[in-house]
């Protein structure tokens, strides 16, 4: 019999301490090799006795033919050993806190050949024996009957990894078990496992033990050859003995204590997809025997893990073409480049980063920040004022915009702007048909970092982004003309002339309020002592209308001003339209002069031509309407027309309603307003000033068709007094 022992004290570190003196002992001993169950149940143990009995700890090893027993003794008898099983709950007598313990009893009482705990007055020891490989106690070899296609045995090392890959674990937990049982099989310090990144160009270290000296490990992306010395993809283990050795000093796995380091690829389909990785703060810690047992534990999870990822990337794909598609219809849906800009700054937020930063060019080529979000609204002030003191340059690598010193030279409070100085950034412009319009900035917390993939749905919606402000900006652009056009064609309302014994209203609203220029206009003036007034449509809209709106307006002020009468103005004005228009349009107009009446009944006389457009309404003071005048030719159609002035005598307490067809020809559905239906409306409006009388009818028509105004609406309410 051979038999070894150490004392050790109760510290974290322990474990480990035991686990090495174990392994080295059986290594100087000879013993059959695998023996990692013993190992693993020292792990345990020894941690156990570490938490529950808090008390300096002996480790004895006995190799007797055919076996090997360990026993763990402490000082604590009076501290029970949990019940053996994942779910016992033991009480710290000195804290009180209650902790999940048994699991190392559970595990020999799965893996030893036998067990016990040995009580004494001053001490407590726990104990088990296994057999070696090939006796008839040997539990691992074993395994239980399955049903279906046979699987090859697996290494008792990676026994517990392969229950795990028969339940139904996410790609996280699989990597997290994996890193776990890996550091434990080769009696290790910390692990770490790596998945090439959809291109391949990058490693993506997605889990990770032991490794507290370095940076956060979710979702970091390295490369492998430059910061974990001799890991670079192999098709087989490798190991390195010191890691202190060259430039190896400078990796993070020296900065968390680690000397020695052991990696095995996981090879599918020829390809190398990922990497398992064990190291130790021990020099030359791992031999050939611990590379072939890693080896084996990566092809174990190579296929699962590859299936897994592909899963995941696939997922991941689809989510990310849902954002795109549901971001793409969100940026359509508005042409106002603010509504843009922060509705781009709220779905990067929600989706890529922490907060965004949105800043435009404007036509001078002066970049202003305008829009900032931040997850934690607490936030936005500082994050507002760090960027307007150090604006962003271009950077699509994620790593942090700004230095300390960069900080600290511009007075900034560090301690207030680190939270958001040191998260990894990307900074990407927004380029539209080969225009900087701006730049969009995305931030993560410290903690975090961006995936390749959520790199490239940056850059992807950075395009989107720009297409977006661009079209709104053609749009304001575009808007801002038609406005000041449709200005021009219409009277300013300031400058509309005071008609005395007239009260008159008039109402224009296009069809396209914000991108088209009308077809319809309306004029009130006076000329050489007479009140004149015109309302007409010209067939269409856009500038093509208002270049005959223009002329038609201009036109007959000239002439009414030189005194010339309405048939000869009419006269006059179709052939300046036919001269002039050489696109078909045509235009109906209605124009009249007013002059006091002669006779003893007062009123006006009105002296008009309706060339082509609908006739006007009266409305006497009994409620009754009837239109009055006679329709001529339109204009802008025939040369070899004529016209001719009619004159009607308009009483006081009358009012004349004169409208485009856009009144008229108003649908609800299949149903049409028509002449009947205006005059139903305007016979109730008796007694009404001419502003009620033009929101009257605009509301029964808001009521008869909501929002149906897809023509353009003129009206002209002349009330005699």
């Amino acid at each position: 019999m051979k038999v070894a022992r150490r004392e050790f004290p109760p510290a974290p570190e322990t474990a480990a301490a035991a686990r090495e003196f174990v392994h080295d002992t059986l290594l100087n001993w000879g013993v059959p090799d695998p023996f990692d169950d013993i190992i693993l149940l020292v792990s345990e143990l020894v941690t156990n006795a570490v938490i529950h009995a808090d008390s300096a700890l002996e480790v004895t090893v006995r190799r007797t033919d055919g076996s090997t027993e360990v026993m763990v003794t402490d000082s604590a008898p009076e501290r029970a050993v949990p019940q053996a099983g994942p779910l016992a709950v033991d009480t710290s007598p000195s804290t009180g806190d209650e902790r999940s313990g048994g699991l190392g009893l559970a595990l020999a009482s799965a893996i030893a050949s036998s067990w016990g705990v040995s009580y004494g007055r001053n001490d407590k020891a726990v104990w088990f024996r296994i057999e070696d490989k090939g006796t008839e106690h040997s539990s691992l070899e074993s395994p239980p009957v399955r049903r279906g296609p046979s699987r090859p045995a697996r290494p008792p090392a990676w026994s517990a990894l392969d229950a795990a890959l028969g339940s139904r674990l996410s790609l996280p937990q699989l990597l997290e078990r994996t890193v776990e049982y890996a550091t434990t099989a080769l009696g290790g310090d910390a692990a770490y496992i790596a998945l090439a990144t959809s291109d391949e160009t990058m490693w993506e270290i997605r889990a990770a033990i032991g490794l507290t000296g370095g940076a956060p490990w979710r979702s970091v992306r390295v490369r492998t050859e430059e910061t974990f010395p001799s890991a670079a993809p192999e098709t087989g283990p490798v190991i390195n003995d010191d890691l202190m050795i060259a430039r190896a000093n400078r990796g993070v796995l020296s900065r968390a204590g680690m000397r020695s380091l052991v990696t095995a690829p996981l090879i599918v389909d020829g390809r190398v997809t990922g990497l398992l990785a064990v190291a130790s703060t021990r020099a030359r810690h791992f031999g050939p025997a611990a590379a072939k047992r890693l080896q084996e534990g990566a092809d174990l999870i190579a296929l699962p893990v590859e299936r897994s990822r592909l899963a995941e990337v696939e997922l991941s794909r689809r989510a990310s073409l849902s954002f795109l598609a549901e971001a793409s219809d969100l940026l359509a849906g508005t042409l106002d480049e603010r509504m843009t800009g922060a509705l781009a700054a709220q779905l990067i937020t929600s989706r890529l980063g922490r907060w965004c930063a949105i800043h435009t060019i404007n036509e001078l080529g002066i970049s202003r920040l305008t829009h900032v979000v931040h997850s934690d609204e607490n936030l936005n002030d500082i994050l507002r004022s760090l960027l307007t003191a150090l604006p962003p340059r271009e950077q699509r690598e994620p790593q942090p915009l700004w230095t300390q010193k960069e900080l600290a030279a511009e007075g900034l409070d560090e301690q207030m702007t680190g939270v958001l100085a040191r998260g990894p950034a990307i900074s990407i412009p927004l380029i539209a048909h080969g225009r900087a319009l701006g730049r969009m900035t995305i931030g993560k917390n410290e903690t975090d970092d961006f995936t390749r993939e959520e790199a490239d749905v940056a850059d992807d919606l950075s395009r989107r982004v720009a297409s977006a402000m661009e079209n709104a900006r053609l749009h304001e652009r575009h808007t801002a003309m038609s406005t000041a056009l449709q200005r021009s064609l219409l009277p300013p309302k300031d400058k509309e002339p005071v008609i005395p014994g007239v009260d008159h209203a008039v109402y224009y609203r296009p069809s396209d309020e914000r991108s088209e220029v009308g077809g319809d206009f309306y004029d009130v003036f006076s000329a050489s002592g007479r009140w004149c007034f015109a309302i007409g449509d010209v067939c269409g809209t856009g500038p093509e209308a208002a270049a005959v709106t223009g002329l038609a307006r201009h036109t007959l002020r000239a002439l009414a001003r030189e005194g010339f009468t309405p048939a000869h103005i009419m006269q006059r004005l179709n052939m300046a339209i036919l001269d002039e228009n050489t696109s078909t349009r045509f235009l109906t107009m209605l124009y009249g002069e007013m002059t006091p009446a002669t006779d003893a009944a007062g009123g006006m006389r009105v002296r008009m031509v309706s060339a082509g457009h609908p006739l006007p309404l009266r409305l006497n003071q009994k409620g009754r309407v009837e239109p009055f005048g006679t329709s001529q030719p339109l204009l802008g159609a025939f040369e070899d027309v004529g016209f001719s002035t009619e004159s009607v005598d308009i009483r006081p307490g009358e009012v004349v309603l004169a409208v485009t067809d856009g009144v008229t020809e108003r649908r609800s559905g299949s149903d049409m307003l028509g002449d009947e239906g205006l005059t139903e409306i305007f016979s109730h409006a008796a007694g009404l000033t001419a502003q009620a009388v033009i929101s009257r009818i605009e509301r029964e028509l808001e009521e008869y068709a909501p929002g149906g105004n897809s023509d353009d609406t003129a009206m002209l309410v002349l009330r005699f007094l």
